[in-house]
């Protein structure tokens, strides 16, 4: 007697004459594709789920967000909490309280959005002479050029006290706005206090315009006091060491100006 397994059946073979006789079929027949059906649905329902989780993340790795991408991301998950933040802190700063002011000036700067710099500079004519150079200071560390007008506009003011100057003058230096060279030019040219001249000085140096160079060197060759002249000296050094701006061409400068709204057309 012999056996054999054939077709995944069980089969004994007898002696000539004799019936074959076929055993009972596994439960595996042939191949995967054999299995019974509520056992395919039973496996096609974690595949499904195992694809939803690992096709999207693929995606994000072929295609990974760039940082101004995560930064909008980041943006619009923390809008409701700086809109909140910035609203309790808008109701500080027009309370009648001054400590409460200051501190809404010291968290106005730490919101990255433009309606803070809006804020600021209302906190920048506070009659209150911290809050005031407070805002100043916090506007130049927030290099806000849109506060440039409103600073020179303050520090030609006759009843604008010698250290709100130097602070306005130091924070126009941090803003680094060109148009604030000629205005600080000024300044530098007039009979003033030695100190704020100093500081109208190296704020020329950290705007860097060439422009101020003759003045500066002017100023280093027959200023008044060393340490003025020394502080000019440096401030030109630094203004020819900063690398000269790119030269557009004519032609990418046109394809590089923005569409025309319909307003100015």
């Amino acid at each position: 007697m012999a056996t054999s397994v054939a077709g995944g059946a069980y089969q004994k073979r007898f002696r000539p004459g004799r019936k074959f006789v076929r055993a009972s079929a596994f439960a595996f027949e042939g191949t995967l594709g054999e299995t019974r059906r509520p056992m395919r649905g039973r496996v096609r329902a974690p595949l499904l789920a195992l694809a939803t989780i690992t096709i999207p993340a693929l995606a994000l790795a072929q295609f990974p967000l760039d940082q101004q991408g995560r930064r909008g991301l980041r943006d619009r998950y923390n809008r409701p909490q700086t809109d909140q933040k910035l609203d309790e802190n808008v109701r500080k700063l027009n309370g009648d309280d001054p400590e409460a002011r200051l501190e809404a000036v010291r968290a106005l700067g730490e919101i990255n959005e433009p309606k803070a710099v809006d804020y600021l500079l209302q906190a920048a004519n506070d009659p209150d002479t911290r809050i005031r150079i407070k805002a100043i200071d916090t506007l130049g560390n927030a290099h806000a050029k849109e506060a440039t007008g409103l600073l020179i506009q303050q520090l030609f003011l006759r009843d604008t006290d010698l250290p709100t100057k130097q602070r306005i003058l130091a924070a126009l230096g941090k803003i680094g706005d060109p148009r604030a060279a000629g205005p600080i030019l000024d300044i530098l040219s007039r009979d003033i206090d030695p100190a704020v001249r100093g500081n109208a000085i190296f704020a020329l140096g950290e705007i860097g315009d060439r422009a101020a160079l003759p003045a500066l060197d002017a100023f280093a060759k027959d200023g008044q006091g060393d340490v003025l002249r020394r502080l000019a000296v440096e401030a030109a050094r630094k203004i020819r060491d900063r690398p000269a701006p790119p030269v557009v061409p004519p032609s990418l400068a046109v394809d590089r100006k923005p569409p025309e709204s319909n307003a100015t057309r």
